[in-house]
């Protein structure tokens, strides 16, 4: 039996229990992570990513090639809630339903306060009105 055969069986039986759990594309997420290197790093994102899905059923499939690992895994309803509860990497790029992940990246640093006095202006600049002036009209 040729791969393409099985692999089409294996579709055609795996993807209405994948559906009826809830677990279609369209409520799927990947994360593309990079930076990883150890296969005990990429189990912990692993369990990170299901125990942060909708519901106790879920789904997950996974592949690592030279430096990304790529984690599918569902059901995600709200891709933004998903995405702020990433704590073992920095997010770096959200489209649509794809999240980038840096390990290696800094985290941001957070934006100091508005009462910061380092960060305000300390002298802000006065304006006066304008001087109203007439204005000219020529005739030709």
């Amino acid at each position: 039996m040729s791969i393409q055969r099985c692999l089409l069986i294996v579709g055609l039986l795996v993807l209405p229990i994948l559906t009826s759990l809830g677990c279609s594309g369209e409520n799927m997420v990947t994360l593309k992570i990079s930076g990883t290197s150890t296969s005990e790093e990429r189990e912990k994102i692993s369990e990170k990513a299901k125990s942060l899905t909708d519901g106790s059923s879920n789904y997950i499939t996974s592949y690592h090639m030279n430096n990304t690992y790529t984690v599918n895994v569902g059901p995600v309803t709200d891709v933004e809630a998903f995405v702020q509860q990433i704590d073992f990497g920095k997010v770096t790029k959200v489209e649509e339903r794809t999240i980038y992940v840096d390990l290696d990246a800094e985290p941001d640093a957070e934006e100091p306060a508005a009462t910061d006095p380092t960060t305000t202006d300390p002298a802000p600049m006065e304006t006066k009105p304008m001087e109203e002036t007439p204005m000219e009209t020529s005739s030709e």
